[in-house]
Formats: structure tokens, sequence, C-alpha cells
């Protein structure tokens, strides 16, 4: 079997092997297993799973899997398992009864077998972001979700932060009218540039497991920059796009409301730092049939998280995601419809937005709630599917160079992409009294 390509089949059972899985009653405590004790997985221990376990007492953390041998001892030593309880193998993890949900804290490449394996197994999963590397792997995830009936909750925290649950109340609301356009910014100033992680003396190939890290990447001989410092490259990532912009664009549809692009296009380059594959500042355009999206990323420069921060612009009012605020301010033309139906000149909420980790945070609890009343989460596979359709797009658009295209309806990337965006409407008058084609649309 190709190495490139995702394998069909699993290492265990079938559907029925998740249907025959426990499901926690309202007092058990939920037994979880982590897959991947790196920087992620480190942070998601020390700041929620353990702190869960010890102080709140809602779940057990009961075994946890790496295939590099310090992070293996790292796992004993934070959660105190036995030698028994951390394993080498990520299947092994999957076999134990006593799990009931994993946590997936793995490279972007290796996310859609682990997810569909632990689901196939009967396991509840929470998949940090990206949700996989190719759009063919997040469908896969999205179906298996489906076939099984587990919960998976992927792991971008800002769909949790409730600023844009508030901005998604404004536009259902139809305060803002037909929402036409939306920005957002992640970019960080690093002087050697976004993820020069450090490269453990430890790793070599007698303690770093490579064929598994591998995957099905290309064959290629072991490296610990690129164990360590995979994001830079082609093979495990998206570098700006599946790292920093698949954050901002998913909190971002969850206040539009979750959707398919029709075209993407994406620009940039390495400007700064030649110690990579992936650009250094990158931004890219996403077109969706009613509205257009711009994402912008830089790991040299912190300008744009001002200049371009996250915002939604509607035909009668603009909203702003603030720190600790979010702003509704009207368009002109509209100003006194909007105090009609707001009650003020100007909107403003406040939010409790300025720690992310309380977004993690919630969006952790959020999943394991589901876990026991198996619930959607709130960034379920089938949004999270959605979402990796357009920042896949954009990554592959500025690797060939060109536009790409979309069919939302038959869920096929366009070997043609149409000159003119499919969505387009003209008003079809020359009568300048007609009314435009976007009043046409529903509102939120």
């Amino acid at each position: 079997m190709s190495r490139s390509r995702l394998a069909r089949r699993t290492f265990i059972g079938s559907a029925a092997a998740a249907q025959a899985a426990r499901v926690a009653g309202a007092n058990d405590r939920i037994r979880v297993g982590i897959i991947g004790v790196g920087n992620i997985g480190t942070r998601h221990l020390q700041r929620r799973l353990l702190p869960m376990m010890r102080r709140d007492g809602t779940i057990d953390v009961t075994a946890a899997s790496d295939i590099y041998d310090r992070a293996k001892f790292r796992a004993k030593e934070l959660i105190g398992l036995a030698d028994r309880d951390v394993h080498h193998a990520y299947q092994d993890l999957l076999a134990r009864d006593d799990v009931d949900a994993v946590v997936i804290c793995t490279p972007d490449h290796l996310h859609a077998r682990m997810a569909i394996d632990a689901m196939r197994a009967g396991k509840d999963v929470y998949l940090e972001k990206p949700m996989s590397r190719t759009i063919p792997e997040a469908k896969a995830i999205a179906e298996t979700a489906r076939e099984t009936g587990r919960v998976l909750q992927v792991g971008s925290q800002w769909v949790s932060d409730p600023a844009y649950a508030r901005a998604r109340e404004m536009v259902r609301s139809g305060l803002v009218g037909p929402v036409v356009m939306a920005q957002s910014s992640y970019s960080s100033n690093h002087a050697s540039g976004v993820w020069q992680y450090y490269v453990d003396e430890e790793a070599s190939p007698s303690t770093v497991d490579w064929q598994r890290f591998l995957g099905g990447a290309p064959e290629q001989p072991f490296s610990g920059e690129r164990f360590f410092r995979w994001r830079k490259y082609w093979d495990f990532s998206g570098g700006i796009g599946t790292d920093f912009l698949y954050h901002r664009l998913s909190p971002l549809l969850y206040a539009l409301g979750p959707r398919f692009p029709r075209r993407v296009s994406a620009h940039g380059g390495i400007y700064l730092f030649r110690n990579r594959q992936v650009p250094d500042t990158y931004s890219t355009t996403v077109e969706y049939d009613d509205l257009v999206v711009n994402l912008v990323g830089s790991c040299g420069s912190q300008a744009s998280n001002t200049l371009h921060g996250p915002a939604l612009f509607g035909q009668r009012a603009a909203i702003s995601i603030l720190p600790g605020m979010v702003r509704a301010r009207p368009e002109r033309l509209y100003a006194e419809e909007f105090r009609r139906q707001a009650g003020a000149d100007l909107v403003e909420i406040e939010v409790d937005n300025r720690d992310q980790q309380t977004a993690r945070t919630a969006h952790m609890r959020n999943f394991l709630q589901c876990v026991r009343t198996r619930q959607k989460p709130i960034f379920d596979a089938w949004f999270g599917y959605q979402v990796m359709v357009a920042i896949s797009l954009g990554v592959e658009s500025y690797r060939a160079g060109r536009m790409m295209g979309f069919d939302p309806q038959s869920e096929r990337v366009l070997a043609d992409v149409p000159a003119r965006h499919p969505g387009y409407e003209g008003s079809g008058s020359n009568d300048p009294d007609a009314p435009p084609a976007y009043q046409k649309r529903p509102v939120g």
C-alpha cells in the first residue's frame, strides 16, 4: 500500500467496536488517553487535563503514547503513570478498555489516521488543529465520525471564545445586515522565525521511531530538525495556513455559519527566514457564495494583529472582536435604523477573552461534557472539514501559484476554476431603482 495515501482499513474492528464502547455517566470520571506528549501535549496536561484530574476529579488520565523516549519519560513523570501505561504504538493505547476518550497532539500529517483509528476503536476524540493535512483526510474523519457516532472536537479553542458567540448573535439578529466581508490575522515577531523549537540532543534514530513519525510522508533520513520543527516543512504541515490561520478562520465561520468555500487564492513568500520550506509571510482570500474572508499571517511581524484584527463587515454595521469586548458600529447610512434596533448608537459587550487559556479550557470542557451527553461539540468533525477545505485550498494555491476552486455540492476540488465567482449574481437590470441582488439573500 502506498505510504502517501490514507489507508482505508483500520487496525481494529469496525463501527461495531465503537458502538460497544462505554458511555460515561453524569458522575463518572472520564478516562482519557493522550497521544503525543510534545510541546502541545505537555501544555494540555499541565494546564487542563491534570488540574481536571487532581483538582476537579472529573477525569482520569489513564494512558499515554509517544514515539520518543524522552517524551515517554515526561509522560510518566507528569501524570504518574506506570511503565505499562505508557505506550510506544498508539494502537496499543486505543486497545485499552480503560480509555473512553483520547486527546491527539501529534504533527498534522498523523492526525487523520490516528483520529479514524480511535473512533473505530470506540473512543471519543479531541483532535488538535488543524483537523488534518489534506482535504480527503478531513472528509474521511468527518465520515467516520458520522458512521461511528463518536464525539470529535477539533482543538481550535477560539471557537469557544465568548466574543464570537456574541458576534454570532448579532449576525443572526439582523443587526449588521448581510455580511459581505470578514477579516482576521495571526502573526508573531520571533527573532529566528516561528517554530524554531529546541532540538533535543538526545534525539537520534535509537530514541525516536522515525518510521512511525513519517507515517504517510515520503521516505527520508532521520532529521532532528524535522522531527522537532516539522511545521516548517511541507511533508508534515501547511505552515502559517494550517497553524495560524486555521485558528482564525474557524471562529469567524462559527459566527457566520459554517460553509464550504467556492474559490481560494493565497500569496506570500520566504522574506526573512531562509531556514524553512513554508512561507514566513502569507495571506489568503477565501470566497464563499455571499461573502469573502481575508486572512493574513507572518512569522516576523505582529503588526497585522492590530491593523488586521478580527472583524465582520455587514451592510448595516461592522463587528470588531477586541480584547475584552465585542463592538458593533453602524454604517453611516443605517445609523438611525441601527439605533432603533439596538437602542443605542454603538453596541459594546464585555467578554472574558483576554487570556486564551480561558477559551482553551472552555473548549476542552465542552468536549468532555459532550462525551457524557453525546451531544454535538461546538467544533465538530463536519465543521472542521469545512474549515479544512478552505485552509488546504489556500496552501495548494500558494504552492501551485494559481486560484483553487471547490464545488460545495459534490465536495470536489475543481480542475478548471471559473474566471468569475460561481456565486456571483448581477441585478439583471439596468433600472437604477431595481433592488440589488444582495437584498434577495436571507439575513444571518
